[in-house]
């Protein structure tokens, strides 16, 4: 395993400086923000220029980091079967977007669910997505993984086995991020002992609360046993990134962007990685 830092935990500043940023910090890999959230811009999306996307790269290549992952999260359950169709385009756009930045991952999220819409409705719209985001993204050896979020229609360990069930040769991975399985009450380590062999990354992100009263704190200030979590891992095998996503800032905890870095990294390094 190696550690990896998500830009998304730098909102201000460029992906460029970023880079400098995470290298600087002793991090092996870069994980790129593609998602537009209410606190931070995307770093990078399909509509980033050849150009852009080349100096990115190279400064990537200059720091002589792994890319370890695209982050592709937009919200697939729009009511407006047109609204659908752009968000199933913008994961097809990332997907050529990894190829660009040299790494063969992206990760999706199915986001909630309308109330005008039926479970029954929405299941069938993001499975569907799935499997056509996957058969685009074949040809270009990039893989798609899913990540389970609080609230939202595709949230469990559960919702894995049943896509799974509904989707047979459909190889989508598991993008774990034990934080929104802790926060649901549930143990992050049911997700690695069912579907270990689809984990493709893995977020490290404290959580604390129940949800919807809950919160993602700094590594370390939560509830999550991290030390049993990577135990796990290692024991399957699992040899990927460990992907810090600093999102604590939205929940008042006030890091300056130098302790967000160093203060993850150690936390890692204590799990020996």
């Amino acid at each position: 395993m190696y550690a990896a830092f998500h830009s998304v935990g730098l909102p201000e500043r460029t992906l460029t400086e970023v880079v400098s940023d995470v290298k600087n910090a002793g991090y092996a890999g870069i994980e790129l923000n593609a998602e537009t959230l209410p606190w931070a811009a995307a770093h990078i999306t399909p509509a980033t220029s050849l150009q852009e996307r080349a100096d990115v790269l190279s400064a990537i290549h200059r720091a002589n980091l792994r890319v370890a992952a695209v982050g592709a999260h937009i919200a697939m359950l729009h009511p407006e079967a047109r609204q659908r169709r752009e968000a199933i385009g913008f994961v097809k756009g990332c997907c050529k977007l990894a190829v660009d930045m040299d790494t063969r991952y992206v990760h999706i999220l199915s986001g909630p669910l309308a109330a005008s819409t039926s479970e029954d409705d929405g299941w069938r719209w993001f499975a569907d997505a799935v499997a056509e985001v996957i058969e685009h993204a074949r040809p270009m050896d990039v893989e798609v993984g899913i990540e389970a979020i609080a609230g939202h229609l595709f949230h469990c360990a559960d919702d894995y086995a049943q896509l799974a069930a509904d989707l047979p040769g459909v190889p989508f991975k598991v993008n774990f991020d034990p934080s929104h399985i802790a926060v649901q009450g549930a143990n992050p380590l049911e997700i690695v002992d069912r579907f270990g062999d689809r984990i493709a990354h893995v977020h490290m992100k404290d959580g604390a609360g129940h949800f919807p009263d809950f919160s993602f704190p700094p590594l370390g200030k939560g509830g999550i046993d991290f030390d049993a979590l990577i135990a796990r891992l290692r024991e399957i095998g699992y040899d990927g990134a460990l992907s810090v996503e600093y999102e604590a800032q939205v929940y008042g905890f006030d890091l300056s962007e130098q302790q967000i870095l160093d203060e993850s990294r150690a936390f890692l390094a204590r799990l020996d990685v």
